[in-house]
């Protein structure tokens, strides 16, 4: 549940640095690296505790999607740096929060039957 908080904020971090701080952004690719690097990690941590794993399997795709368009940065493409930090941030919270507060009842589906 802990990756899954920090990757929460970790996500609302890229949102909150993409509007309000875009030169911070598009300067340098120190910033989504280290997130990108979070995010990988803190999913990796997770899947083996979650109910489901597909949840970080998702974050971990969308740390490396980060991670190579902020690498897209050099090659002049800020604006994709600027894109993907605002919907993978989104993104990257909605699933951490989904992965961190889904705990299913123990046999729900089969109680209901009864």
């Amino acid at each position: 549940m802990i990756p899954n908080i920090i990757n929460f904020v970790t996500g609302l971090l890229l949102v909150y640095l993409a509007i309000f701080s875009p030169a911070t952004i598009t300067a340098g690719v120190a910033p989504l690296l280290i997130a990108a690097a979070v995010i990988f990690i803190c999913a990796f941590l997770a899947r083996r505790s979650d109910h489901h794993p597909w949840h970080n399997t998702v974050n971990m795709a969308l740390a490396v999607v980060l991670g190579l368009v902020t690498v897209a940065q050099l090659a002049g493409v800020p604006r994709a740096e600027f894109w993907s930090a605002i919907w993978i941030g989104i993104a990257v919270a909605m699933l951490a929060s989904w992965a961190a507060l889904y705990r299913p009842q123990p046999g729900g589906a089969a109680n209901q039957e009864k």
